[in-house]
């Protein structure tokens, strides 16, 4: 969940490390996973915001490289399609985070209007309206493969043409 949303970060640290900060505040009575995931969610926001208001980088400063770790691997390989990743990230922030909380992470609508903070018929219409949305922009990258296969049969069959 936390790669969808933030991709390569450390996100997962920061969140157990306010989980640990503010360990105090769970009611065991709660389900600990929702508890977590509303961290998760909340520090994500946090850093959306301040990404937000942030100037950009300048071109000058160094890139940094991204570790390689060979467990990864075999971690990763249950991972999206490329096209589910891209049908995902193109989706507004609040549907994508109920797509995956509802069908990834598995998390009934009671909750994910926990972790969401909204009431429990605000998670069934995003969600319904982020599936249909998934549907339409997989289907459109589905069309647009098809009319850039096209295009290049078509200017090969030309090439060959004398």
């Amino acid at each position: 969940m936390a790669r969808q949303l933030a991709g390569p970060d450390e996100i997962v640290q920061e969140t157990f490390l306010r989980a640990w900060k503010y360990f105090e505040t769970f009611d065991s009575t709660t389900n600990c996973r929702a508890w977590l995931f509303r961290i998760l969610r909340n520090t994500w926001l946090s850093r959306w915001r301040k990404r937000r208001l942030a100037l950009p980088l300048t071109d000058t400063e160094a890139e940094t490289i991204e570790p390689y770790y060979d467990w990864e691997v075999e971690f990763l390989k249950d991972e999206f399609s490329a096209g589910m990743k891209r049908a995902l990230s193109d989706l507004p922030a609040d549907y994508r985070m109920v797509v995956l909380l509802a069908d990834v992470e598995e998390f009934s609508y009671e909750e994910i209007a926990r972790i969401m903070e909204c009431p429990i018929g605000t998670v069934m219409s995003r969600l319904n309206r982020a599936r249909r949305m998934l549907v339409r922009l997989i289907q459109a990258q589905r069309e647009e493969e098809i009319a850039e296969k096209t295009a290049r049969l078509a200017e090969r069959v030309t090439r060959r043409k004398p």
